[in-house]
This record gives structure tokens, C-alpha cells and sequence, in this order.
């Protein structure tokens, strides 16, 4: 840059201020890249610290987004994120720094890489492990062009010990395609990274002592005339035996990878000089990157994990409820009033936390109970079952297959193991389930947290098909509790059952008030349903928790004169047929209700059996999500209510039934 094209920058305004796209980082002096970083960090903190989102990650790889749209030009090279909720730099520098106040927010930016956002983002990811797979597939696709674009793919040292990351890596190396893998080591994802290789990477950090004097003899001999180059060819081959001999057996040299590093992933002009001569490189080079979760962040030195994702502050017009919303766990949520004159109903804890307190008391009675989690302790609430019983607790890494697997391990060596996974992530697992589980018909308790709609984070990560791909398999049992008493009761049962038992829930809150009393409830058996509310006419067949929503319609229908029944089906498999079958009878219409896709979920699953009752004059209403992708929205409550699945949109659907000229 010029001392002209510095003097025409406005008075006051920021570097950053001066970035509107990537093209605008090439008028800066490489002296100014450093203070940009930090006006990029500043933005970070005071921004999502007010919409909330993902922070900590995003921290850490300022210095290395900055670096790579500094070298690559993404317009034509690519660019793929692992996972892509570390993207945020990415978006300011690519010109959408005015969309952060509405980040993660209906109407607004979304919280990961979305290519409908900007033609530098190619995929909406946010599963991790698969950028080293869509980074080779790009390569591959554009090697036949005379000057082939570089393909970059940006990875966390937790991702990369995800099966499909191997893979791809093993493959890349020998396909001869041209592929740079940025290894952004920060020792964490969302919690600790564990396994061998984090252990691995661990030494390679600690040999930065060694390469360090390396690099400074290096530099020392090359200035010597005549023999400084040959010197230092001597000297790399002693420094290759040196790295070796603090971390024996290389192994990304072994798979045929040229290996660069560690270097410092917060000096961005050292990243800048990397990245250049990558690209003049053959093959897969890896640039092992290491950097600070949440670097700048006063909490990031001792609690990494806490700043992994943060939440909007409390705005001074939140009810009780609204701020008993986002209690018990990282994202709960509640079903919303529809009348806003009632009385705020007490809540209870998130279902995260019920199903977490309820194991740890059901371990404490049978000493064969394990708990597993990828890579999710906090998130499942399985951190609290290890800091009680750490022998019997797993953490496999971000690897749902192998965490699957090894639960079917247990179950055959007499052990009782609940694997507590996402639903959206146990989909990587879903062949594990098959063969491994379901198969060979073990006693594995499946726990699918944040099972249905999960607001801000978006189709990515809205556990919505679980049903259906589960449901076709034999042997395994289905269950959804709708408040924390039936969690224990549901989990203790699946405990029990001599076979695969799938336990989902939502990420909101269990109602604070349940409708009947433990001790007064049905008894829980695979298949059992419960009535609790008899109707006239028109029944609700509600799974899981939206059960509460239906009661909330019932109740508000009652007041107008209307008798809408209600029945908690609790499993989606078994069905009740022997209920069912007397509803079919006795109603009109029978409506399902629940929080997951249309096609081949609990409705699906209500139709197949009465097709093969007796033919009845009831009818049935197929209440769920309709056959799309569901967009993210500030909360769950928008999502449900958008679709229909909420108390205001359950009464309307009732009411046309009952009266067509009022739809």
C-alpha cells in the first residue's frame, strides 16, 4: 500500500472499518495485518457477547482467516470450514460485518458457513470431520483446468480424529491431488479433545522448543556466503531426525502428507509466509496451526469450554419464564403462552438435566450402567455422571460410530450402556445402530438429546428424522417422555428392557407443573400409551413434549365448550394398537402430534397400523413438520409455531376439524 492510498482513508476510521471484501486486505501493509486481527477479535467480543453464539472457536482462528483470504484468492480458490461455526472472521472479511446484530436471529445471519449468504461460502456445514472429503472432491474436480484452483481445508485438531477426516486424508495423500489442510490446534472442540491423537498432537506442541532452535540455526548458516546452502541442507536432514526423535513415527509424513510445523497460529504474518509457500506445493500439505480457544476472552486462559458458545444477555422486558427459559442447560427452551394476560406457569429443569440427574441415581443402584458421549459431555449432561462415576464414564471423541459400537461392546460383555448423542449427530452412527446394535438385539439405551427443533443453530443441527430412520429397524423400542418424572421412568425401563431402547427429548424445559401425580400414573411398558384428558369427538395422539402443548390447547378448547382429548403414546414403537383401536372406533378424528419430520415419523407410524385394523369411520390428521429443511430461528418456539406445532396452532387445527367454515 501506498503512503497516497493510506492518506485517502477517512480520519477516525478503524482498519477494519476499510474492509469490505477480501480484495480490501490487499491494500494493507503487512505491518497493519496484526492491528486488524485485533480490531476483528474486538468486533468478535462485543458483538456475539450480545447476539450469543459461538465465541471461543471463532477467537481462535482470527489470525488464520485473516492469513488465508490475505494469500488465497476465494472468489476462485476454496474454502471449506469443518463444522463452519468458526466462520465468523470469514464473514466479516467477505463483507457481512453489518449482519452480526441480527446473528443467528429470525430473518437474520446464520451462525454457520450458507451459501444463499455469499458466493465465498460453498457448503452449509456444521457436522464435523467432512472438509478434508469436499476439500478433495474439489481438487479433484478442478485439476483438469489448465491453472487449477487451491483448495483449502480448515480443521480442528478435534475433528481430525473423526473416522471420515482419516479417510479422506489417507485417500488425498494418494490421489496426488493438490489439497492444503490447515490444522487449527487448540487442544479442544466444545470440551477437552481426547484420544490418542489429541495425546499425539499434544507432543508435537511440546516440540516446539526443538524446531524453534532449528529455525534460528537455519537462519544463522543460511547467511553464511558459499556454504550457507549447503549447510543447510545438511541441517534440515538432521532437523527431520531431531523432530523424529521427540515425536517418533510422524505420522502424517507416514501417510505421504508434507507436514509444516507447529507454528504459531496468532502470528499472521509467520501464517502468511506459510501459506505462500504452500501454494507452490505439490500433493497434501498439512500446517499444523497452533492457536487459543477464546484468545482475548478474560475466561478463555481457565474456562475454554464456557466460552465455547455464549448467549445473549437478558433484556430488561423478559417475563420469569423467559428467563427460565435458557435455565438448566446450554440452550433450553419453553413452549410460548398464547395469551399473555395467564399467569406464568412455573417450569422445571431442561430435559438435559433431568435425564442427566436421573441416571446418575439409577447408576448408583446398578454398578453395570455406562454412559458414553461423543465428544457432548456438557451437552448431554454426562459431565456430571463422570465427575460422580469417572470409570464408568466414555467420552470417544467426536466418532458416533465408534461411540455406538463400543456401546454394543458393553451390552454383549454384560454391561448396561446409555450412549447419549445428539439426534442430528447419531444419524453418522445410523449403521452402528443397524449391525452393531439392533441386530444383534443388545440391551444399548440410545439417549437423542435435542430430538426436534433447536431454534438459533438451524437445519444443521434440528433433530428431526430420528424417527423415521429408526423406526424401520427391528427390535428396538422407541420412547419420548413429556416431563421429568416420565424421563426416569422411560430411562429405569430402558435400563431394564432386554434389547435397543431409544430415549429422545427436546431442548427446551420440562413443565414445572406435571398433570398427574408419578404414583398415579399408568404403569410404563413398551407399547402402553396414557389417556389424560378424555375428549368428544376429537383425540390428540401427542409424542414426547409436545404433549404439553396439546394439553395447553385442551385447555384453552375446554373454556369454549370443546372437549378435546388428549393421550400421551409415549412410544412410537410398540404402538398402543389396543388404544388406538378403540379411539378408531369412538372418534372422529384422531390427530398426531410431534416434533419431527412428516414422512415416516409417528404419524407414519399411527396410519401403518391402523391399516392393518379393522376399517373405522375415524379420520386422521397428520400434525408435524412439513417435508423441508427448517430454517433457524432465534428460538424453538418460532420454529414450532411457523409450523403449526404449538398450542395456538394445534387449537386451530381442531377447530377446523370440527367446524371447516371456521378454517
Amino acid at each position: 500500500m501506498t503512503e497516497t492510498t493510506r492518506a485517502d482513508a477517512p480520519s477516525g476510521r478503524t482498519l477494519l472499518d476499510r474492509i469490505d471484501s477480501p480484495r480490501d486486505l490487499q491494500r494493507l501493509a503487512p505491518e497493519e495485518l496484526p492491528r486488524l486481527c485485533e480490531e476483528i477479535r474486538a468486533f468478535l467480543l462485543s458483538s456475539v457477547q450480545q447476539t450469543g453464539g459461538h465465541l471461543g472457536s471463532n477467537l481462535g482462528t482470527v489470525e488464520l482467516t485473516v492469513a488465508l483470504h490475505r494469500v488465497f484468492d476465494f472468489r476462485r480458490d476454496r474454502l471449506v470450514f469443518d463444522v463452519s461455526h468458526q466462520a465468523y472472521a470469514h464473514k466479516i472479511l467477505t463483507g457481512r460485518r453489518t449482519g452480526f446484530p441480527l446473528l443467528r436471529q429470525t430473518g437474520g445471519m446464520c451462525g454457520f458457513t450458507n451459501p444463499i449468504e455469499s458466493e465465498y461460502d460453498l457448503f452449509h456445514t456444521g457436522h464435523a470431520g467432512t472438509a478434508i472429503s469436499l476439500g478433495l472432491g474439489l481438487a479433484l474436480a478442478g485439476a483438469h483446468e489448465a491453472e487449477p484452483p487451491h483448495v483449502v481445508s480448515l480443521v480442528g485438531d478435534a475433528a481430525l480424529g473423526a473416522g471420515v477426516a482419516f479417510e479422506a486424508l489417507n485417500h488425498a495423500a494418494a490421489s496426488g491431488a493438490r489439497l492444503v489442510v490447515v490444522l487449527n490446534d487448540n487442544e479442544w472442540s466444545i470440551s477437552k479433545s481426547v484420544g490418542g491423537l489429541a495425546r499425539y498432537l499434544s507432543r508435537i506442541r511440546s516440540s516446539r522448543l526443538v524446531q524453534r532452535a532449528h529455525q534460528e540455526m537455519q537462519g544463522l548458516i543460511q547467511a553464511i556466503p558459499v556454504i550457507g546452502p549447503r549447510v543447510d541442507r545438511t541441517l534440515e536432514q538432521i532437523g527431520e531426525v531431531m523432530r523424529h526423535a521427540v515425536v517418533p513415527g510422524h505420522i502424517f509424513e507416514e501417510l505421504g502428507v508434507t507436514y509444516v510445523g507447529p507454528i504459531d497460529g496468532h502470528d499472521v504474518g509467520l501464517l502468511v509466509d506459510h501459506f505462500t509457500r504452500a501454494k507452490g506445493l505439490e500433493g497434501v500439505v498439512l500446517i499444523h496451526a497452533l492457536t487459543e480457544k477464546g484468545r482475548g476472552h478474560p475466561k478463555a486462559p481457565t474456562h475454554p469450554e464456557r466460552v465455547h458458545g455464549v448467549k445473549a444477555p437478558e433484556k430488561p422486558s423478559e417475563s420469569p419464564r423467559d428467563k427460565a427459559r435458557d435455565s438448566g442447560s446450554e440452550s433450553a427452551k419453553l413452549p410460548p403462552r398464547a395469551v399473555a394476560a395467564e399467569a406464568q406457569p412455573a417450569v422445571g429443569p431442561a430435559y438435559t438435566k433431568a435425564f442427566a440427574d436421573a441416571l446418575i441415581r439409577l447408576a448408583e443402584r446398578d454398578m453395570r450402567v455406562q454412559a458414553i458421549t461423543a465428544a457432548m459431555p456438557s451437552g448431554t449432561g454426562l459431565d456430571a455422571f463422570g465427575a460422580r462415576f469417572p470409570a464408568r464414564f466414555h467420552d470417544t471423541g467426536i466418532t458416533e460410530q465408534h461411540a455406538v459400537a463400543l456401546a454394543a461392546g458393553m451390552a454383549k460383555g454384560g454391561l448396561r450402556p446409555v450412549a447419549a448423542i445428539y439426534s442430528t449427530f447419531l444419524q453418522r452412527g445410523y449403521d452402528q445402530v443397524f449391525q452393531e446394535v439392533a441386530l444383534q438385539d443388545l440391551p444399548v439405551v440410545l439417549v437423542l438429546d435435542r430430538a426436534g427443533l433447536v431454534g438459533a443453530d438451524g437445519p444443521t443441527h434440528n433433530g428431526v428424522f430420528d424417527l423415521a430412520f429408526l423406526r424401520t429397524l427391528p427390535n428396538i423400542v422407541l420412547a419420548a417422555p413429556r416431563d421429568a418424572s416420565d424421563m426416569e421412568r422411560m430411562l429405569e425401563l430402558g435400563l431394564r428392557h432386554d434389547g435397543p431402547f431409544a430415549l429422545r427429548f427436546p431442548r427446551d424445559n420440562c413443565p414445572g407443573q406435571e398433570r398427574i401425580h408419578r404414583s398415579e400414573r399408568r404403569e410404563m411398558a413398551p407399547g402402553r400409551a396414557e389417556v389424560l384428558v378424555e375428549g368428544d369427538g376429537v383425540v390428540v395422539w401427542a409424542y414426547g413434549a409436545l404433549v404439553n402443548q396439546a394439553l395447553e390447547a385442551s385447555d384453552r378448547l375446554a373454556r369454549r365448550g370443546v372437549k378435546l382429548g388428549v393421550v400421551d403414546a409415549r412410544f412410537a414403537k410398540p404402538l398402543d394398537v389396543e388404544l388406538l383401536s378403540r379411539h378408531a372406533q369412538t372418534a372422529r378424528w384422531i390427530v398426531t402430534l410431534e416434533e419431527h419430520q412428516r414422512a415416516g415419523g409417528f404419524g407414519s407410524a399411527v396410519l401403518e397400523a391402523l391399516n392393518a385394523l379393522p376399517p373405522t369411520s375415524a379420520r386422521v390428521k397428520v400434525l408435524a413438520l412439513p417435508d423441508r429443511f427448517v430454517d433457524h430461528r432465534t428460538t424453538r418456539e418460532e420454529q414450532l409455531s411457523e409450523a403449526g406445532l404449538d398450542a395456538d396452532g394445534i387449537e386451530r387445527c381442531v377447530r377446523a376439524l370440527l367446524q371447516p367454515s371456521l378454517a
